[in-house]
């Protein structure tokens, strides 16, 4: 290149003679030159372009009448690109570099898409001015357009499983792989056919904007040039750069190619027993030159597609056997379920999942040791044991254990499986959730045994509220009367409980169990309310009993002994000796003026010491000129819950 451009004419330059040109010039040409880089430099304020041997690849066509010319003129293709670039670099004395920059240059009489990576450096004359650019730069198109086409192979092997696995509907699925290719290769359109005769049926597509939409469209291969078809169909990959210029299209072929705005296109077939089966077309609506990486990678993907669709048609074939059996097994009432012969769950149904208290994926790897209640493991190994060696179906019954502690008690009848040469190979087992008979003879016995202490404690409790009645009465009446009706309150409290199975009583259902009696005839006379909370047994008719003493005071002396007064009983949650507990309130209004008794009876003792002492709380009892107001607050415990 040295000599080369010691032997241009230098004369009609504006850079004139070398022999004058300024040393700055003379310094930064004598670097480019022994560069092994491609290496440039653009001087004065047209930019003149010298260059290296090795930056001739770079002009390409353009060399050598690019030496000496405007970089303006030289790159006139990508000025909009680097001019902005130079500008910036001449005006600020600062370099520029970039990476990857994309470039279209005119290459072959085509405008190519190409790739660099380059740096502009500022050259200072003597007065500190930016005189010139320094440029070197290497082409990264191979590079780029290889990590491109990398990228789009391991897109297209994701979007190609998803699209055998079922994961993605089957037409979204190929639209999305062929959308990924058309923009990949800079198509105006591609598409994939099925090919039935010389009919084919476009199963799918993708197209730019303005390019005529042919998804799902049926066409007659002919029509798009008989001899090119038949190549086709043989299972020849053909491509046309420009279907106005190719001989093998007749008028009538050129005329449907055009109507569909195809300039050039590509077919890509799938070959099966000698003919084409489908094949995927490329089309663009200008000339193209199709490079064999763009045909190579069309027959690529046309086959892979083939293969994918191919796949998921038989795994949807088997999901739908699959379905069918899940609905019939699904279905099933009673608790289905296969395990290996080391018996970890294969496959259960839904049945079988609520008895084990685990979805069906939750249930599926686990063994039957892991959801055995550990007091039925051993019973369970062995009858499984004996089935394997003797093959006979049995039946066990046993306690599953479900994730939250529970456990179901269930009937199951297990019957041995075996493989093609008659080896066991796992266990087919029939499961029956037996879980409410067993409570129901758990409460049956519970039943039994309960009645017998309720009836030794009801027994006492009479007794007690006997002698206590008799203690603070004095006549036989007065006596039959205060005892009939604390057995009234003592008789409702129990029917609470009998409904509730003798666990506990809401206390709301309690307090109006007990004071109807008082409030029947004025509905509005006796209110109450408040959250939800539970009484054990014990507890329940302690309280109630204390209720009904309050009531029975308020009928003699307070505001249910004449017309107007009003009682209300009310609750609330509320700390108790710093630990969460409930605040009950009895008050009464619009009744006469009260005044503490004399002497504290058997029901004041009940109110303020039975009830406390029972629920392990206390109760303060106030008499009022308004009323009597009794507060009693009670800490949670196991005779005082929420639900």
């Amino acid at each position: 290149m040295a000599r080369r451009l010691e032997g241009f004419d230098w004369s009609g330059s504006p850079l004139g003679s070398p022999s004058a040109w300024p040393g700055e010039l003379k310094a930064a040409l004598g670097i480019c030159l022994h560069s092994s880089v491609p290496t440039a430099i653009y001087w004065g304020p047209e930019l003149r372009l010298l260059y290296n041997d090795a930056w001739t690849p770079v002009a390409g066509e353009l060399h050598p009448w690019a030496i000496g010319r405007p970089a303006a003129e030289v790159w006139a293709s990508i000025w909009p690109i680097v001019g902005p670039q130079f500008e910036r670099v001449m005006r600020s004395g600062k370099g520029f570099s970039t990476s990857d920059q994309m470039l279209p240059l005119q290459r072959d009489g085509e405008t190519a898409e190409t790739y660099w990576d380059y740096s502009f450096t500022p050259i200072f004359d003597s007065s500190g001015r930016v005189a010139g650019v320094f440029n070197q730069g290497l082409e990264t198109t191979a590079r780029v357009l290889a990590q491109r086409a990398q990228d789009f192979a391991l897109e297209l092997r994701d979007r190609l499983r998803d699209l055998t696995s079922g994961e993605e509907d089957e037409a979204a699925g190929l639209s999305i792989i062929l959308e990924r290719l058309g923009r990949h290769l800079g198509l105006a359109r591609v598409g994939y056919s099925v090919v039935e005769g010389e009919i084919a049926h476009v199963a799918g597509t993708w197209r730019k904007p303005g390019m005529q939409d042919v998804a799902n469209a049926q066409f007659r291969l002919p029509d798009f040039g008989g001899p090119v078809m038949a190549e086709m169909l043989s299972g020849r990959t053909i491509s046309s750069p420009d279907v106005l210029k190719d001989a093998r299209f007749s008028e009538e072929a050129v005329a449907n190619l055009r109507g569909f705005g195809v300039r050039a296109n590509a077919i890509a077939p799938v070959v099966r027993n000698g003919r084409a089966i489908a094949f995927l077309f490329m089309d663009d609506d200008k000339p193209r030159r199709w490079s064999p990486h763009e045909t190579d990678l069309a027959r690529e993907t046309a086959e892979r597609i083939w293969v994918a669709l191919d796949r998921a048609e038989t795994m949807a074939r088997l999901r739908e056997n699959e379905r069918r059996f899940a609905a019939i097994f699904g279905e099933a009432g009673v608790g289905l379920s296969e395990v290996d012969d080391k018996g970890a769950f294969i496959r259960i149904n839904p049945s079988m999942a609520r008895i084990l208290g685990r979805s069906v994926d939750e249930a599926s790897g686990l063994t039957i040791s892991q959801v055995t209640h550990p007091d039925d493991i051993a019973l369970t190994d062995r009858r499984l044991a004996e089935a394997h060696e003797s093959g006979e179906p049995y039946s066990i019954e046993k306690r599953y254990v479900r994730p939250d502690g529970s456990h179901v008690w269930a009937q199951t009848n297990v019957t041995r499986l075996l493989d093609d040469k008659g080896k066991v190979n796992g266990f087919f087992s029939v499961t029956t959730d037996v879980t409410e008979r067993k409570e129901q003879e758990r409460i049956r016995a519970w039943l039994l045994a309960e009645l017998n202490h309720r009836v030794k404690n009801n027994l006492a409790t009479v007794q007690a509220l006997a002698h206590q009645t008799r203690a603070t009465t004095s006549s036989v009446d007065e006596f039959e009367r205060v005892f009939n009706a604390r057995l009234m309150a003592l008789s409702h409290a129990h029917n609470l409980l009998m409904r509730e199975t003798w666990t506990s009583a809401p206390l709301a259902d309690l307090v109006d169990v007990t004071l109807a009696p008082y409030g029947s005839a004025e509905p509005d006379r006796i209110v109450s309310g408040g959250p939800d909370v539970r009484l054990a047994p014990t507890a329940a008719v302690t309280f109630s009993l204390a209720l009904h003493e309050l009531a029975t005071n308020a009928v003699k002396f307070g505001a249910l002994s004449r017309a107007g007064g009003r009682v209300s009983v009310t609750w609330n949650m509320q700390d108790v000796a710093d630990r969460a507990g409930i605040r009950i309130a009895w008050r009464e209004a619009d009744g006469p003026p009260v005044e503490a008794p004399q002497r504290r009876g058997f029901g004041l003792r009940l109110i303020e010491r039975g009830a406390p002492a029972e629920l392990g709380g206390e109760a303060k009892l106030e008499f009022t000129p308004t009323g009597v107001a009794c507060v009693f607050q009670f800490p949670l415990s196991q005779k005082v819950m929420l639900p």
